[in-house]
């Protein structure tokens, strides 16, 4: 009896050990999931908080966005209106120095005035201007290329097409070489017509990118190379030829062809023999046989030589202002060259401050309000304007020298005395 009494009682504590381990088990896993709970919990607020800060920045970066946007247009504005601002006031200084100019010389100016009425002289005017019934009888073209660099004519086809057109003067402008020069005074002297033998500087105006033309007359070539223009252009020349080479190489490595006809070295060293060195147009000519005026060759020559084709390759070019200063340093006389087709009006009073002297008026690519603007520029900044065709024969799209022309009483007396001091030059 004792026994089972003393089983019992060990049962019941047996019991309820077993439930308060039971109930702290359960208190255990009661903390444990208010645990978990508080930490999912934790990592939710955490969550949140992480993607607020992600949109927050986001939105932080698009206000970023526009406002650098905003900021590099303002700047933009700023610098057009810079631009603007610099351009003025070179004007207005350019202005301000010709109307001292004009006081300090105002007696003697009338007094020439006076004498040419007594004379019953026609007065002379001060400033350049177009003059009516415009005719290429008797004018002078002024701006032509020969097979010396990318034209098609040698200089004593191009005297007999001046002749042709009616015209009494030429210049001879090639591109950036003057080794040519004394050959065309030879045959100028020897076939009895006026040339002055000039050159074409290829430059650029780092400003805008755009390239930048100056011609260079009454030069002469020194022995040596050693002449600042020479100097300036020799590295032109060099890149232009080796990449004219490279992309005949290109359309040659590419198998191109033009109605069954493929590129040979042999042909495009022909075709560029009488030339300084070497250009597109004679890889073209070369392969295509067709003026530049075709419509099968101008989209050739898109296809080969623009936009995404891989023989697209352009040619480094010194500044217009650097072309200016050399032709005068060189005692030449520098003009710019059809400001409207390269869209150089900006840099004219930049390049009058460097010493730049003409201005060309009348060119193929130059309608009425191009030559009312070079006219303006001239007059304003004591320019003289010259015109010319830029021939380059069936290499280029004017059809004829005389398509443009300046006549005698526009260029004035300085362009004159640019043909009678040829006779001086070798």
């Amino acid at each position: 009896m004792a026994k089972t009494k003393g089983a019992k009682s060990a049962a019941k504590e047996a019991e309820k050990s077993a439930r308060k381990r039971a109930k702290a088990s359960r208190k255990m896993r009661e903390r444990a999931d208010a645990s978990l709970d508080a930490d999912a919990r934790v990592s939710e607020e955490a969550r949140r908080k992480a993607l607020k800060r992600e949109l927050k920045k986001h939105g932080k970066a698009k206000k970023d966005a526009r406002a650098i946007i905003r900021e590099e247009a303002r700047e933009h504005a700023e610098a057009s209106k810079a631009i603007r601002r610099e351009t003025d006031r070179a004007i207005k200084s350019i202005a301000a120095q010709a109307a001292v100019d004009a006081a300090n010389t105002a007696a003697q100016t009338a007094a020439r005035a006076a004498q040419e009425a007594a004379r019953h002289l026609s007065p002379r005017y001060s400033a350049p201007c177009p003059v009516a019934g415009r005719t290429a009888l008797g004018s002078w073209d002024l701006h032509n290329h020969s097979v010396f660099s990318d034209g098609s004519c040698t200089v004593d086809e191009l005297i007999a097409g001046a002749r042709a057109a009616g015209l009494t003067r030429i210049a001879i402008t090639d591109h950036d070489c003057l080794s040519q020069l004394s050959f065309i005074r030879a045959r100028s002297r020897e076939l009895s017509f006026p040339v002055l033998a000039g050159v074409e500087v290829s430059a650029h105006d780092p400003a805008t990118g755009r390239k930048v033309h100056v011609l260079g007359f009454g030069l002469e070539a020194t022995a040596d190379g050693s002449g600042p223009v020479e100097r300036l252009v020799a590295p032109t020349l060099f890149a232009r030829t080796a990449t004219s080479l490279w992309q005949a190489w290109v359309l040659k490595r590419e198998d191109v062809e033009f109605s069954g006809h493929r590129l040979s070295f042999d042909e495009v060293y022909d075709v560029a023999r009488a030339s300084t060195g070497i250009y597109k147009q004679h890889i073209m000519e070369a392969l295509t046989r067709r003026p530049h005026t075709d419509p099968d060759y101008q989209f050739c020559y898109q296809c080969w030589f623009k936009g995404d084709s891989p023989a697209n390759r352009t040619v480094e070019y010194p500044t217009a202002v650097e072309a200016v200063r050399a032709i005068r340093e060189q005692g030449g006389v520098p003009v710019l060259a059809h400001p409207g087709q390269t869209k150089s009006w900006a840099i004219v009073p930049e390049l009058v401050g460097a010493g730049l002297m003409g201005i060309e008026a009348f060119h193929p690519d130059h309608g009425p309000v191009e030559e009312g603007l070079a006219f303006e520029l001239a007059e304003r900044l004591g320019l003289f304007v010259t015109g010319g065709s830029d021939y380059h024969g069936k290499y280029g799209s004017s059809p004829a020298l005389g398509t443009s022309f300046v006549c005698p009483e526009e260029a004035g007396s300085k362009v004159e005395g640019l043909f009678a001091s040829e006779a001086a030059l070798s």
